[in-house]
């Protein structure tokens, strides 16, 4: 009994030092690179999301080694006009001493407006995406919502100061971006024009078309009130409802406000009477 005690606690120290010596050899991309224990190869496959970056990595180091390219990771183009992308997935790659190995990696665009990085174009390793991005992106990854559209919408959000969490089309991505931004989540929502993805074009969402959401207000009397659209400084764009009686309590009703014709920007959808006193303001942007 105490030789087999002693030949299972062998076996198990031995499985521990290999699996030690195995793990050991997981080094990161861009510290793999630093150190030349290999060479890689970063080119763009053409576009910013899905499958728009393969690395080609040569073994320099002798030996057999894993190499990881980390979720969040930044990839830095050659070109300052093209898109900086980010890694969205992690990925291991198994590396002999003879045969180089290649990856394709799953992006997301970090600047939009930039041009949308063309077949062929040349990236380097740059540095690890914010905190927000990557809790964003692990959660992104944790729902399967890798290849859904509203996910690059979603890191736009974080990455520009241009997009609200209202232009998500996901709810529940919109709420956790609205959380990582300190936000509250908008009552309404914003739907924009498709834009087709083309490499060497400038990538961003299309033209804001329509702007829908549910409001409550309170009266604490029978009002006269019309519903107005005003700019960011107050001034009237135009009248979006007629003068209609409305009776004292607590009212429920909906927004479907066109707005194609209208510059991004911040506005405020006013309920006031036909008097011009206010009763409520909803803020909303596109």
């Amino acid at each position: 009994m105490r030789i087999l005690s002693l030949c299972l606690f062998v076996l198990t120290v031995h499985l521990l030092s290999a699996q030690t010596s195995k793990s050991g050899n997981i080094v990161e991309l861009k510290e793999a690179i630093q150190k030349k224990l290999i060479s890689a190869s970063i080119t763009g496959l053409g576009g910013h999301q899905g499958e728009s970056i393969k690395v080609v990595c040569k073994n320099l180091s002798g030996r057999y080694l894993r190499i990881r390219i980390p979720q969040g990771q930044l990839m830095a183009p050659a070109d300052s006009a093209e898109q900086t992308l980010v890694v969205a997935e992690e990925y291991l790659v198994s590396l002999t001493t003879k045969t180089p190995a290649e990856a394709l990696l799953k992006t997301f665009c970090t600047e939009a407006g930039d041009m949308s990085p063309s077949l062929n174009a040349a990236f380097a390793i740059g540095a690890l995406a914010p905190e927000a991005v990557c809790k964003l992106l692990q959660f992104i990854t944790e729902k399967g919502k890798v290849d859904a559209p509203q996910a690059q919408t979603a890191i736009w959000c974080l990455t520009s100061k241009n997009y609200s969490v209202a232009g998500i089309g996901d709810a529940e991505l919109a709420r956790f971006t609205a959380d990582l931004k300190g936000v509250a989540m908008p009552g309404y929502k914003v739907t924009y024009k498709p834009v087709e993805e083309v490499p060497g074009r400038p990538a961003e969402l299309g033209k804001a078309l329509l702007v829908e959401g549910n409001f409550t207000f309170y009266l604490e009397k029978d009002e006269i009130a019309r519903m107005v659209l005003l700019d960011g400084e107050q001034k009237l764009i135009k009248q979006l409802s007629k003068d209609e009686t409305m009776k004292a309590g607590e009212h429920r009703s909906g927004m479907k406000l066109e707005v194609y014709n209208l510059d991004p920007g911040k506005y405020i959808v006013r309920l006031q009477t036909k008097a011009g006193r206010v009763i409520k303001d909803w803020p909303v942007e596109f």
